[in-house]
């Protein structure tokens, strides 16, 4: 049985060690102090045991899966990066700019992933709160070895609890993420409101502005992103209603949050072709303004 080698156990990766751990020995790679990890995970009225556990050593390590924040990606990483070089790598966080990073480091074995899944850790045990989908793919402008691309295709062609799939343009599929968490995130983290509250009549004018300025950035990009963006913002923000917002469960902890990694490549791409972004602007440095050492 192949061993992964898990970085970030919270709650999307507890997700993914769930639906890997029938045919992988799932390792957490114990990166910073006191990391604790979930014993269950809930799922449809059901409980399911998580078997993994934090090791200190990188024998035998076959694969590296990557689910820790955005902002911690770098850190994390790191120390390991000259010692497992030879393996496939696989990404799957917020934003854009630590995956790219990454496959700078690792030129040809790094996977990038987008999940739709919700979930949310309770104490010892993570709650998956909506079923979505994970696409997992190799970005066209950092390509992977066939030895990692094969890899990744074993890996969505086995069976689990979680919807793994080939993704051919995984950069799409990100930027549109990214796209959608631009506009709830720092709203909602700022408002101090559920994500629902986007869908409500006083915020359609904001929104419609926020998505006009990413559709931009994005043709500015070569990015094509749906026209109908601002309706599926509306959209996730109503099948998410009753969620607090990552970047807002940071604040409310006192934590880094991810709008370096969330705004910030959109702003550093508006910078590049020379367009204005006042609103996307006005929402990062809100974001800052709650927490000014805490981005």
């Amino acid at each position: 049985m192949a061993k992964i080698l898990l970085l970030g156990p919270g709650a999307i990766g507890s997700l993914m060690a769930w639906s890997l751990q029938n045919h992988a020995t799932i390792k957490v790679y114990a990166h910073r102090a006191g990391l604790s990890l979930p014993g269950y995970v809930e799922s449809d009225g059901e409980t399911h045991p998580l078997r993994w556990s934090l090791t200190d050593s990188l024998d035998g390590i076959d694969a590296v899966l990557v689910c820790c924040k955005a902002t911690q990606v770098e850190r994390a990483t790191l120390p390991l990066i000259p010692k497992l070089t030879d393996i496939p790598w696989l990404i799957l966080c917020n934003g854009l700019g630590p995956q790219a990073w990454l496959s700078q480091q690792l030129p040809g074995r790094v996977l990038w992933a987008s999940t739709t899944e919700g979930a949310g850790r309770f104490g010892q045990r993570v709650r998956h709160t909506g079923v979505g989908e994970t696409r997992i793919g190799s970005p066209a402008q950092y390509p992977v070895t066939d030895e990692t691309e094969q890899w990744g295709r074993k890996l969505v062609n086995q069976a689990g609890p979680l919807e793994l799939h080939w993704e051919t343009d995984i950069t799409a599929v990100l930027w549109r993420k990214l796209a959608i968490n631009a506009v709830i995130n720092p709203i909602t983290a700022v408002q101090q409101c559920l994500n629902g509250a986007l869908a409500e009549r006083e915020w359609v004018g904001e929104v419609e502005l926020l998505c006009a300025e990413i559709q931009q950035i994005a043709r500015a990009s070569d990015v094509q992103l749906p026209s109908d963006l601002a309706e599926r913002v509306v959209m996730v923000a109503k099948a998410t209603g009753r969620n607090r917002s990552s970047m807002l469960t940071d604040i409310e902890a006192g934590r880094e949050t991810e709008v370096d990694s969330i705004l910030g490549p959109l702003l550093c791409a508006a910078d590049r072709h020379g367009l204005a972004a006042p609103r996307l602007q006005y929402w990062y440095q809100a974001v800052i303004r709650l927490h000014p050492l805490i981005r």
